[in-house]
């Protein structure tokens, strides 16, 4: 094989490695393609042993005459059958033309499926033959290669431990379900057994329940049934199957072919006094058995109508019950429908509690491991088609589930991808959505509660609430999983039939989702917090080379008001630390003491995160060395100025359901989520009065209320605060409560202008410019970042800031756009600063800067219209990142704007963010999110 089908197979077995035994089907479709992949043929069949049946039973297959080749089997002992000689001899074999073949049978199947040559291999694991591979032709001597084949058969000797495991897997949950069958049979028998000997008059009794027989419709079978006569018995059940077909049978006037009550006549028991007038599909049972009236009750889901069992009862005359005797009836109907429910999943619902606790007990590298070995049990416990698990992420203020990202990478997890292929975010709600917009998967996870859609063709023309991903997808079920009120995620189960999903699906589905909540929610804190660390590093981690002051993490400290604050971290984070780590051994006496707390002071981009970041970063790595190095710290940081009111209440400390407009679930406050580690808490100068008294109360003893509740709740945390704003001040005009003030500050810490440290200016700028080359580094530019010249680095510590390092980043920003090579000199720098001499704060300064933004504005735009980055990445992403000032972005715009982008539409065009010409969903929804963010986050006039 060349190179490249050599590459797909190492991958095709990569994938196949990581399934495990519940993915069947999946790990079938990966033989099925590789193959094709080797032998460039595309009609395969794969069999495989079933010791339950006793037979080769077709698992996969490709090209014509799939269905048909499905459901055709081979017994394991025979002679007649190639692939069973095959299987029983453990060897290939080629057959080059249909009259080679060993026997009529097999020459006669040959000719009915259009078989000209067919190549046969073994699949054999541990010197066992567990079934076999067909490469088929529709021409004569049309076969593969040796070469070839010997390729096949040595990934079918890699590959069969994977499928033998998932056969077996799959075997034992057919096994499990034919046991609830028989048990439900068996309950069903006693009850209606019951009933005749209860009421005299009764001659013959059964249960009829649903089955699905094609998509086109299902039809009504003989659960059991009992007669004191025996022959009365044999000739009801002869024909077990009961059509709804309009005209068919007597109760298919009442119950449509999808298993629905049409007449609402059948939602209360009907009383059929003169059987023989009637017209039956089974006119035996008047003019043989002599049966002369019927009495049904229904039973079925008052939500849907559709019917779970029908219980009959018949008599030898025209017998009317007595009302006492119809209550009997209907109490013992209710009983014969909870029985078969609750006997027949007996045997399943101990399998489920059983593989989930294993499950459990398992090891994961990560959520999406367990998610997706969370659904293949489900989908093959169940008997679903596909399905998928979405979580629920908030963005910008509302909640979405989500599958995979555009890259197509998982975030959740979805199985038999070829029916499943592009899953889109989707947005959770319920009748508020548009309909374009309506999912089932959104509706659960809106409501918290499970959904279940019959058939999807009909809810397309109803409420509306399926999502089309596959035109295939005939029925749906969607359950939520649930933490504590809260939904983390939903499960979604498909099936190619419509109605296949019952009650008892629903069940099994719920007893997973409540056994894996609490360990699906520890998965998520624990990536969210590795996430957010990672964040952290990021800043405190990198280092250059060529500077040589980093002192304690990667604080420059060449000025003594820098080595004051690395005094400081090295002085009070041990300490602290020692406090920190008696929350994780439940001392009583430390429960008693107010919570830790640090107060970082100083002028607006001096760096006041960012030695929060080294705070954080010093202390973790103590938490690392007490606890495994594998434990992160937990962290959380928050921006008081950018909420108001209740919601910075509920940042803080959470909320319960209902408690304001947009509240749709429960949600924990940040400071329930660090429980045990360290909350950032910037601009605390902006508390509301609320905040503040609820922030007093939580440093005294740790505890809080969730807005829209009443009950008291605990957490322990080291509380660092911000702010650039006096204090004092404000405790004076009445606007920051003074007792918060000193709970704050008993450990505070001011961070230095820039302008205080101005020997730290040249390693600052070198450290800074590492930094953000690795950013705007452009394709073709040398890995090491540009050199500052002397004179360059002298100007910049030269100059006055008013925004601190903040305007040094910006400065450097726009140094590393302008520069002419790979060094950045005096001129280059004093074009990024403005014209030389004005002063910070004057007019001309003004100016030069407005003139700057725009230039930057105008370097990114015509990047983005030589297609060298798009919107999101050139404009969403830096600004996400803090890497460019709203101020820049509308310049961007307005150039946009001047250049025919005179509207959203065209504007969503001109900087690549869209097409909102699409009449995609998703092109839709990346639409709004584009001028949500104009208009929300830049403020767009």
């Amino acid at each position: 094989m060349d190179s490249v089908r050599t590459n797909r197979l190492a991958r095709i077995s990569a994938r196949l490695r990581d399934f495990d035994k519940e993915n069947l089907e999946d790990i079938l479709h990966l033989v099925l393609d590789a193959t094709t992949l080797i032998t460039r043929q595309s009609r395969v069949r794969i069999y495989l042993e079933d010791l339950t049946a006793g037979r080769l039973t077709c698992a996969a297959a490709t090209g014509p005459h799939i269905e048909s080749l499905r459901q055709r089997s081979f017994p394991l002992n025979s002679g007649d059958f190639l692939v069973s000689q095959v299987y029983l001899n453990q060897e290939p074999v080629q057959v080059l033309e249909p009259d080679r073949f060993p026997s009529r049978t097999a020459r006669s199947l040959a000719g009915e499926f259009g078989i000209q040559a067919t190549c046969q291999l073994p699949i054999v694991h541990q010197g066992r033959a567990v079934g076999v591979l067909c490469l088929d032709s529709s021409r004569r001597r049309q076969l593969p290669g040796d070469e070839e084949i010997e390729t096949l058969r040595q990934f079918l000797d890699d590959a069969a431990g994977v499928i033998d495991q998932a056969r077996k897997y799959h075997q034992q949950i057919l096994l499990a379900r034919e046991i609830d069958a028989a048990k439900s049979q068996q309950a069903a028998f006693f009850m209606v057994r019951s009933a005749v000997r209860l009421i005299d008059k009764l001659t013959l009794a059964s249960v009829l329940v649903p089955r699905p027989a094609n998509p086109e419709g299902s039809y009504l079978e003989i659960l059991a049934s009992y007669s004191p006569d025996k022959e009365i018995k044999r000739r009801y059940e002869a024909e077990r199957q009961i059509e709804l077909g309009a005209g068919h049978s007597l109760l298919s006037r009442y119950i449509s072919r999808d298993g629905t009550i049409s007449d609402d006549r059948l939602l209360h028991p009907i009383y059929i006094e003169d059987l023989p007038r009637q017209e039956l599909q089974k006119r035996y049972l008047t003019e043989q058995m002599g049966l002369q009236s019927l009495y049904v009750v229904p039973r079925y889901d008052p939500r849907t109508r559709r019917v779970r069992c029908l219980v009959n009862y018949y008599t030898s005359e025209a017998y009317r019950f007595s009302p006492f005797e119809q209550g009997l009836l209907e109490a013992h109907a209710e009983m014969a429908e909870r029985v078969i429910q609750e006997i027949g999943g007996e045997h399943m619902e101990i399998q489920v509690l059983a593989e989930i606790n294993t499950l459990l007990q398992e090891s994961f590298s990560g959520l999406q491991p367990f998610l997706a070995r969370v659904l293949s049990k489900a989908a093959e416990l169940i008997g679903a088609d596909t399905g998928s698990i979405a979580l629920v992420r908030e963005q910008e203020g509302e909640r979405w589930l989500v599958v995979e990202e555009k890259d197509g990478s998982l975030t959740g997890a979805k199985i038999k991808e070829w029916l499943k292929r592009d899953i889109p975010p989707i947005r959770v709600g319920a009748e508020d959505l548009p309909p374009e917009e309506r999912s089932l998967t959104g509706l659960a996870a809106a409501t918290g509660q499970a959904q279940l859609i019959g058939d999807t063709t009909e809810e397309k023309g109803s409420r509306g609430f399926y999502r089309m991903i596959t035109p295939d997808i005939r029925s749906e079920l969607a359950v939520p999983v649930l933490y504590e009120d809260r939904v983390l995620a939903v499960i979604c189960l498909d099936s190619l039939r419509p109605h296949y999903f019952t009650d008892e699906h629903q069940r099994i589905l719920q007893i997973i989702q409540r056994m894996i909540s609490r360990h699906i929610f520890d998965l998520l804190r624990i990536e969210q917090l590795t996430t957010e660390v990672e964040q952290l590093r990021s800043d405190v981690g990198y280092r250059d080379p060529s500077v040589s002051s980093y002192r304690l993490g990667n604080i420059i400290g060449n000025a003594p008001r820098a080595r004051e604050i690395v005094h400081f971290i090295q002085q009070v984070t041990p300490p602290i630390f020692n406090r920190m780590a008696l929350w994780h051994q439940r001392n009583l006496e430390e429960a008693t003491l107010g919570l830790p707390s640090i107060l970082i002071t100083g002028e607006t981009g001096s760096g006041k995160e960012f030695i929060f970041n080294n705070i954080f970063s010093r202390l973790n790595e103590m938490y690392q060395a007490r606890f495994g190095p594998r434990k992160e710290l937990p962290v959380k940081k928050t921006n008081i100025a950018a909420y108001s009111g209740e919601l910075t209440y509920s940042e803080l400390f959470g909320h319960k359901r209902g408690a304001f407009t947009g509240a749709h679930t429960d949600r924990q406050g940040i400071l329930e989520e660090a429980h045990g580690g360290v909350v950032f808490l910037d601009e605390i100068g902006d508390a509301d009065p609320k905040t503040q008294v609820q922030l007093l109360r939580f440093l005294d003893n740790g505890g809080f209320v969730r807005l829209g509740e009443n009950r008291t709740r605990y957490a322990r945390v080291l509380l660092v605060a911000a702010t650039n704003k006096d204090l004092g001040r404000l405790i004076r005009e009445g606007r920051f409560r003074e007792d918060l003030y000193h709970r704050l500050s008993e450990l505070t810490i001011e961070v230095p202008s820039l302008n205080q440290r101005r020997e730290d200016i040249p390693d600052l700028a070198v450290h800074f410019l590492g930094r953000l080359y690795r950013i705007y580094r452009r394709p073709g530019e040398p890995e090491h970042p540009p050199q500052l010249t002397a004179a360059a680095k002298d100007l910049l510590a030269a100059h006055h800031y008013s925004g601190n390092i903040r305007e040094l980043r910006s400065i450097l920003v726009r140094a590393l756009f302008f520069r002419r090579a790979h060094t950045i000199d005096e001129e280059t720098i004093r074009t990024a600063i403005g014209p030389a001499g004005a002063t910070s704060g004057s007019a001309a300064d003004t100016g030069s800067a407005e003139e700057l933004t725009r230039r930057l504005a105008g370097e990114i735009l015509q990047r983005i219209r030589q297609g060298e980055e798009t919107f999101w990445s050139g404009v969403y992403r830096p600004y996400s990142e803090n890497r460019i000032s709203r101020d820049v972005v509308r310049s961007l715009i307005a150039q946009a704007k001047s250049q025919g982008a005179t509207s959203m539409p065209r504007l969503a065009v001109l900087l690549r963010a869209c097409d909102p010409k699409n009449g995609d969903a998703e092109e839709k929804k990346v639409f709004y999110r584009f001028k949500n963010f104009l208009y929300k986050t830049i403020r767009l006039t």
